[in-house]
């Protein structure tokens, strides 16, 4: 079962053109980094920003780790399946990334699907005996594992993220 999941998931994710990014008003924006850090999209990111529908997110390929984890919870919600959306604070390097973890056969699945992610373990399920498991691994080395599952609201901006920005 557990192989089944996440293969519907990696069929949608894994190699299908999605692109870092966001969508609004039918326009999509993706960071231009030729010329180093792209601040405009930052700007843009942190201002105009807002948590996109599965449906925007799978006709333009576009979303960031907000998204990507939307689509893989309704993708899920459909096949009953019961997840949790979980921030992830690294405090020491003042980085926040949005994941989603699964459960099935008594298990928590965390499987890694955001574009253009350089994890090593991009596209490789993980599989924990509990939650709690999956909490004290990424808990490691002062990051913080927040469950945000509540909070995160189709065409609203990410204040589970932006309200922590200057802690």
């Amino acid at each position: 079962m557990i192989q089944r999941i996440c293969r519907l998931l990696k069929d949608e994710l894994l190699d299908n053109g999605y692109e870092y990014g966001f969508y609004l008003n039918g326009k999509t924006y993706k960071p231009d980094m030729s010329n180093g850090f792209d601040e405009k999209f930052f700007d843009r990111l942190l201002s105009e920003y807002r948590i996109q529908n599965p449906r925007d997110t799978r006709k333009a390929k576009v979303g960031t780790c907000n998204d990507i984890v939307v689509l893989m919870k309704a993708i899920l919600d459909e096949q009953n399946i019961p997840s949790k959306i979980w921030l992830l604070h690294d405090r020491q390097c003042g980085k926040f990334h949005t994941v989603l973890t699964f459960y099935i056969d008594n298990k928590t699945i965390y499987l890694e699907l955001t574009p253009q992610s350089e994890k090593p373990w991009y596209g490789k399920e993980i599989v924990f005996d509990n939650e709690q498991s999956f909490i004290s691994e990424y808990s490691k080395e002062g990051c913080e594992v927040i469950e945000i599952t509540g909070s995160v609201v189709i065409g609203e901006a990410p204040e589970f993220v932006l309200s922590r920005m200057d802690q």
